[in-house]
C-alpha cells in the first residue's frame, strides 16, 4: 500500500509509486506536461549554448551535483502533488 508520508522512501521512489497506481490518464497528462516543458527547456538552453550544451550539462552534472539533485527531488515532488491533486 502507498504511503506518501513514509520517510524511508525518496520522492523518486514515492513518484513511481504513484504512476503505478494512479488513474492512467492522469498519468499520461502528467507526463505529457513535463515532456512538453523538457522540449521547451532544451530549446532554451541549444538557443543560450549552442554546441555547447551537452558540455554545459556535464559541468553542471559534476560541479552542481547537490543542487540538481535538490531540483530532482522537486521535481518529482511537483509532479506527485499534480496528480494525487487531480486523483481525489
Amino acid at each position: 500500500m502507498f504511503d506518501p508520508f513514509d520517510e524511508n522512501k525518496t520522492p523518486k521512489d514515492k513518484f513511481f509509486e504513484i504512476i503505478f497506481h494512479a488513474n492512467r490518464n492522469l498519468v499520461i497528462e502528467e507526463l505529457e506536461e513535463i515532456f512538453k516543458r523538457l522540449a521547451a527547456l532544451e530549446i532554451l538552453a541549444e538557443e543560450c549554448y549552442k554546441d555547447k550544451l551537452e558540455q554545459k550539462i556535464q559541468e553542471i552534472t559534476f560541479t552542481k551535483s547537490d543542487k540538481l539533485e535538490e531540483m530532482e527531488n522537486d521535481l518529482y515532488i511537483h509532479s506527485m502533488s499534480n496528480i494525487l491533486t487531480k486523483n481525489e
